[in-house]
């Protein structure tokens, strides 16, 4: 279950049993970030969904810093994810 922070949006927490795997809630989205490591380094994947549905589907994010923990590469993903989220509010309908 997610916590709440002050704004009423939530903050990453683990999902499902696998480690690597994160959540959030932002504005009316639901954020997953996938964490994984590679032999040079950490990658990070997110996706966006909207109820059930897929709005943006998993996306590689590019990592151009050195992360110092999984915890970090994964708030990278989120870090995304919230960009992307809020690019799309700023399009024309």
């Amino acid at each position: 279950m997610n916590r709440q922070i002050e704004d009423g949006e939530t903050i990453m927490e683990p999902k499902g049993i696998d480690m690597g795997d994160y959540q959030e809630r932002y504005k009316d989205y639901d954020v997953e970030v996938a964490v994984e490591q590679v032999l040079t380094g950490v990658k990070a994947h997110f996706r966006v969904l909207k109820g059930d549905a897929v709005v943006e589907d998993w996306q590689l994010v590019h990592i151009t810093r050195l992360w110092s923990s999984e915890h970090a590469a994964a708030e990278a993903g989120f870090e995304a994810a919230r960009a992307w989220i809020d690019a799309q509010g700023a399009q024309p309908v």
